[in-house]
């Protein structure tokens, strides 16, 4: 336009047109989600030269930018993403915490219900009645555990059907962020910044971080590099990685988070994926479905073990020694277990009685193994006292076997050449793990110890009769019409040793119910005798009052002073023995021993444990999901405070962009006007 009035006008008046329609778009755009203030950067041309000195040039419009602050901005993304998390995690664990801590729904209640009837049964051991109460409130407390558990299955099955939802929108997200990058990188060469795109592609990253964490590393060619959890690509420029779910690797069971390019999927660990929805879903179920149904299914477990352990040491109404009362998955491991080994007072060998250990619930091969052999994993559970609430993962580095405890990640090295024995290898945590043939190096196993106890497990009998409530031996001093004992000796009823491990003792030694004489001699010993085998036992025992006696597999007290000559008959209890409540006692006595966790919680309190746990964890989601929406809601302040539209100032905006414009057209006016007075002056 040059130097001239006119142009300098025109230049006012374009300028001032772009900050009113800039002001225009602010106001339209107030409620865009998103949507940063853009402002006008205006500057004076370069002067042009006279003799008279520099003339302005006017005005020009450099860039319309906006207001944009990228510290506040990636601050809000953060906070969205954690403020995500802690709602995920939150909303699943109340669901979980309602279920576990149901006081009318929950095991506890029916576990303290049939230790009632076993009591009940103890009081009047010979009441049919009370025996077939007792069968019927193990139903009900089986009923409970999977009543239970299918609750919580159904919550694995919504959360698998949640997390495939969430890393669809994630794919979706991606995308959509790779198509902004490609439309940026196309004005690029306009030489000024696309606000509109930028806001919007700021908006999608945004939303993408109320699914997962997501951090963005800028390009030179203007698009955006996006990054989620600990660091895997998601876009690189102008390309969307696609992301999918799969059955896991190491459980078919569990879904994976996966890279999927159409042809291949890999597995991408849970850790990696953290912050937003998909974070909060995955700890979820890593650290509260995992341990809900875990500890279900060890205490269910170790219940039924330790009672059958007890049960099978007793005898029933038949006369017979006790057999399994509850039914749940074993491996045979009858060629594994040695002969029952006497206790150093009775040496000599017996024969073995086999009672098959629990198995493992799942032992899964990953499937990303060496195809070049296909190994057989099985294993059992030798020690239930030891069982965690963890799953594990087995690794064979080529030397050795390492076995993680996916809990806390505590690591173990295994015997290598246990492990593809007939024994197998055995664990901190009372497994023992078999690999047949040796797999490759580099093969990954997943074990679920547990898995599956509840859903199989039931009564393992239906005749009241069966319930082994009686001792399975006795002891008595002599009856008339032979000589009683003539010394102050009292007798203690004996009881049926148990077994200690799965692999090593039997349930009871088969001389158990065998006929055995003591007899005290005058120096104060005595003589032990197995008069059903013709076996002498022991003889010159020294006795002192209070000991206890171990032998044939029973163990007895004896008190007080015998006299020469006096007698203790230990025999099989008859099957008239039916006021005998001894096993009872002992079934009933279970609940308040302490089995679990290495011998440290009753039955009832390892429940407790668990739904202290998950109480706890909602707790505190509840606490930090309260202190993340303040700080996300915060940091949105923060951010609109620089960036956001403030209707006030934009209508100030027009007032002073209107001015200029009515100024700018009166400069023109006048210049019209002086122009057409030169015209005149030459007419």
């Amino acid at each position: 336009m040059g130097s001239s009035v006119f142009g300098i006008g025109v230049s006012g008046l374009n300028a001032a047109n772009l900050g009113l329609t800039t002001t225009g778009h602010n106001i339209a755009n107030v409620n865009t989600k998103g949507y940063s203030r853009q402002t006008i950067l205006q500057s004076a041309p370069y002067p042009m030269g006279t003799g008279s000195g520099f003339v302005g040039m006017g005005v020009r419009v450099d860039t319309i930018s906006r207001v944009y602050d990228q510290f506040l901005t990636r601050n809000v993304q953060s906070s969205q993403a954690q403020s995500s998390y802690y709602d995920s995690y939150l909303s699943h664990l109340k669901e979980i915490d309602n279920i576990v801590a149901d006081p009318d729904a929950g095991v506890s209640p029916a576990l303290q219900d049939f230790f009632s009837s076993v009591q009940n049964v103890s009081t009047n051991p010979s009441n049919m009645p009370s025996r077939q109460q007792m069968l019927a409130s193990a139903q009900t407390l089986v009923n409970r555990f999977q009543v239970f558990e299918q609750r919580l299955d159904e919550q694995r099955n919504s959360l698998n059907g949640e997390i495939t939802n969430t890393v669809n929108s994630i794919s979706a997200l991606a995308k959509n962020i790779a198509e902004v990058n490609n439309q940026i990188a196309l004005t690029k060469g306009a030489g000024q910044p696309p606000n509109d795109l930028l806001d919007k592609r700021d908006q999608l990253v945004l939303e993408l971080n109320q699914y997962v964490k997501a951090s963005t590393y800028p390009n030179d060619d203007g698009t955006i590099n996006v990054f989620v959890g600990s660091g895997q690509s998601l876009v690189l420029g102008g390309n969307a990685v696609q992301l999918s779910t799969a059955p896991s690797p190491g459980s078919p069971e569990r879904i994976s988070v996966v890279y999927d390019d159409g042809v291949n999927q890999v597995a991408l660990p849970d850790t990696l994926l953290t912050g937003g929805k998909l974070g909060g879903l995955l700890d979820y179920r890593a650290k509260s479905l995992d341990l809900a149904q875990n500890s279900l299914n060890r205490m269910a477990l170790v219940m039924a073990q330790s009672f059958n352990d007890q049960h099978r040491v007793g005898m029933d109404l038949n006369g017979n020694m006790g057999g399994n009362f509850w039914s749940y998955p074993t491996l045979d491991v009858s060629a594994a277990v040695p002969p029952f080994v006497n206790t150093p007072a009775t040496p000599g060998p017996a024969t073995a009685i086999a009672v098959d250990p629990p198995a493992l619930g799942a032992i899964y091969s990953n499937a990303n193994n060496n195809p070049a052999t296909t190994t057989v994993a099985s294993g059992y559970i030798a020690d239930v006292s030891k069982l965690t609430t963890s799953n594990y993962e087995l690794l064979y580095d080529g030397t050795n076997y390492v076995l993680t405890r996916l809990s806390d990640n505590t690591r173990e090295t295994l015997n290598a050449a246990d492990i593809v024995s007939a024994d197998g290898a055995s664990t901190a945590d009372g497994l023992v793990i078999r690999l047949t043939p040796a797999p490759n190096a580099g093969d990954r196993f997943t074990i679920e110890p547990t898995s599956g106890m509840v859903s199989s497990l039931a009564v393992g009998m239906t005749d009241p009769r069966m319930i082994a409530a009686a001792g399975a031996v006795r002891a008595a001093a002599p009856q008339p019409p032979a000589t009683g004992n003539t010394g102050t000796l009292k007798i203690f009823q004996p009881q049926t040793d148990l077994r200690t491990n799965s692999t090593t003792d039997a349930p009871y030694n088969p001389n158990l119910r065998n006929s055995v004489t003591i007899t005290f001699n005058a120096g104060g010993t005595f003589d032990v005798v197995d008069t059903t085998t013709s076996t002498t036992l022991a003889t010159g025992v020294p006795y002192t009052a209070g000991m206890t006696l171990r032998y044939n597999g029973w163990s007895m007290k004896l008190d007080g002073q015998p006299a020469a000559g006096d007698i203790v008959n230990v025999s099989a209890n008859p099957p008239t023995a039916t006021a005998d409540n001894r096993n009872a006692l002992a079934l009933a006595g279970l609940q308040t021993t302490k089995i679990l966790s290495g011998n440290t919680a009753t039955y009832q309190e390892a429940y407790g444990q668990m739904v202290s746990t998950i109480g706890t964890q909602t707790n505190e989601a509840e606490i930090m999901a309260k202190a993340q929406g303040t700080v996300l809601n915060e940091a949105v302040k923060a951010r609109d405070s620089v960036s956001g539209v403030n209707l006030d100032e934009e209508a100030a905006n027009l007032l002073r962009y209107q001015q200029a414009y009515q100024a700018s057209s009166k400069v023109i006016q006048i210049a019209q006007q002086a122009f057409q007075e030169i015209l005149n002056i030459g007419r």
